[in-house]
């Protein structure tokens, strides 16, 4: 199984912006944290940050056959990233949304999200800590689909 960990804007600045917001954990540290978790879920992690959209969006374009999920960070993209969006819908890849800050406390544009309606699930508010939840949550729903796939196909003679 690959997930691809994508970051928007300005996240390769965690442990120097907003560090109230954010923590003062690295994004190296959040990195290193991964690796240790993906070994343990025995699934492989690419990582990727840009504070550019389209660099995204070709990232997803490039990934097309090797992605499993993806934990994104929309960040600064999270209301305006319509071509982010569009990439995930045609890769097809099942993606959890990850915030470090809880965006409906902290309102206004930090709270809307274009990304929100079609993840299959969201990890908000608990810094650092949200992207081993992402990855987590996105390993077992990955695997819970192959299960449930796999369980259709015996059922329909197609094995």
């Amino acid at each position: 199984m690959r997930i691809a960990i994508v970051n928007g804007p300005n996240m390769n600045l965690l442990g120097l912006r907003e560090t109230a917001i954010y923590g003062t954990v690295t994004w190296k540290q959040i990195e290193d944290r991964l690796y240790r978790l993906a070994g343990e879920l025995q699934v492989d992690v690419l990582f990727f940050q840009s504070n550019h959209e389209g660099e995204i969006v070709d990232f997803f374009q490039q990934q097309l056959h090797d992605l499993d999920g993806v934990v994104l960070n929309p960040a600064g993209f999270s209301k305006t990233g319509y071509s982010i969006l569009d990439a995930l819908a045609a890769v097809g890849v099942p993606y959890i949304e990850v915030h470090m800050s809880n965006i409906f406390e902290r309102g206004g544009w930090h709270a809307e999200s274009i990304f929100f309606a079609n993840a299959v699930g969201h990890v908000i508010g608990l810094k650092a800590n949200v992207y081993e939840l992402g990855l987590r949550g996105i390993a077992q729903y990955v695997k819970e689909q192959r299960t449930s796939i796999s369980g259709k196909e015996w059922k329909t003679g197609a094995h």
